[in-house]
């Protein structure tokens, strides 16, 4: 995959981007992470995984653990980049139709993969900095047809070290992309994942 570094190429830190993002790459196949869209609006990677807890979501889908899902992954190089002054409304208007096509071109993907016949919903996780922000976000990705889950307790403590791990590599890549961000990621302490059923999906989505 071709990267475009930020604009601190040909500094001396470029040689940090090159290995974060060459750190990433291998970690992306490693995972079977993957690139469903050549859109350039497309915020989103897609990993095919198992859900690791049963629960029921709102429309009446349920996923039992061990049904196929599918893992969200922000794919970090198209995330608009934000001004100096940090996030504006121009800029979440600019997230908001990023997300809207990000789903669009999954669902029409999904129409075109028998392989994937089985995955019952979408699912990703947020890293937020307060429970306060956790309660918000929640009601802004409620918009996209999301639905936030309180995680059980073995999900819990099976994936708080991978979470770690994966916190550490968010940061390394906002600072290589996103710098302006950064302040806003570090400190990133609460965590809850959120689910999209694939009926809610097709239906809101599928043109």
């Amino acid at each position: 995959m071709s990267v475009e570094l930020s604009e601190r190429r040909g500094s001396g830190l470029a040689w940090l981007e090159y290995a974060v993002f060459k750190l990433d790459s291998w970690l992306r196949r490693r995972q079977g992470i993957f690139e469903y869209s050549t859109d350039a609006r497309c915020m989103f990677r897609i990993e095919l995984g198992r859900a690791d807890q049963s629960i029921a979501l709102a429309d009446g889908t349920q996923v039992r653990c061990g049904d196929p899902v599918l893992v969200l992954h922000l794919w970090n190089e198209n995330i608009p980049a934000m001004g100096q002054r940090g996030p504006t409304l121009a800029w979440a208007r600019q997230v908001s139709r990023a997300i809207r096509a990000s789903l669009r071109e999954l669902a029409r993907y999904l129409q075109q993969q028998p392989r994937l016949e089985a995955v019952v919903a979408l699912c990703g996780d947020m890293h937020l900095g307060s429970s306060r922000q956790a309660r918000q976000l929640g009601r802004i990705v409620a918009r996209y047809g999301f639905q936030a889950i309180e995680e059980g307790g073995t999900a819990r403590r099976r994936g708080a070290l991978h979470r770690i791990g994966k916190g550490i590599l968010i940061v390394l890549l906002v600072a290589a992309t996103n710098p302006v961000a950064l302040r806003k990621t570090i400190l990133r302490r609460y965590h809850r994942r959120i689910f999209l059923s694939r009926a809610t999906l097709e239906r809101r989505y599928r043109t």
